[in-house]
């Protein structure tokens, strides 16, 4: 049975949808995503939740022309993997990009952006996806 969105489910998940939370260990320094409550890198529990700036580089991206008929309005969709300036990696969709400019490398922010909409009840859901950061240059070899 599937999930149906609802202004009280999505208010539940504004944290995840409308923020990227991560984890730092405060015994080794490593930062991680999604945060958990011991360190995946020395097991220690403490720990700090911090909210993430947003920005970071995409290291790595795959363009996926067939998708499902859930994202059939999005298609071909962008999937990167984005390290964020905090030190960490995370997935994310690339939006606000031709296919044909996409490098690896280049500097990504995450705004918010439509991720569903009901199609019962019109109920739109928004939640974060990374874009190129505005007033970068795009071209190729330059």
């Amino acid at each position: 049975m599937a999930i149906r969105d609802s202004p009280p489910r999505i208010w539940r998940l504004r944290d995840v949808l409308y923020r990227i939370k991560y984890a730092k260990c405060r015994s080794c320094g490593y930062a991680f995503y999604p945060p958990r409550i011991s360190c995946i890198k020395c097991s220690s529990k403490d720990i700090d939740i911090m909210v993430s700036r947003g920005l970071g580089t995409l290291i790595e991206y795959t363009i996926l022309y067939q998708v499902s008929s859930r994202f059939q309005d999005n298609a071909p969709l962008i999937i990167g993997l984005v390290r964020l300036d905090e030190g960490f990696n995370m997935y994310g969709q690339i939006v606000d990009i031709d296919p044909k400019d996409l490098r690896r490398g280049i500097r990504v922010e995450a705004v918010l952006r439509r991720l569903r909409i009901d199609g019962s009840s019109g109920l739109i859901t928004y939640g974060l996806k990374f874009r190129p950061v505005i007033g970068v240059h795009l071209g190729r070899g330059s």
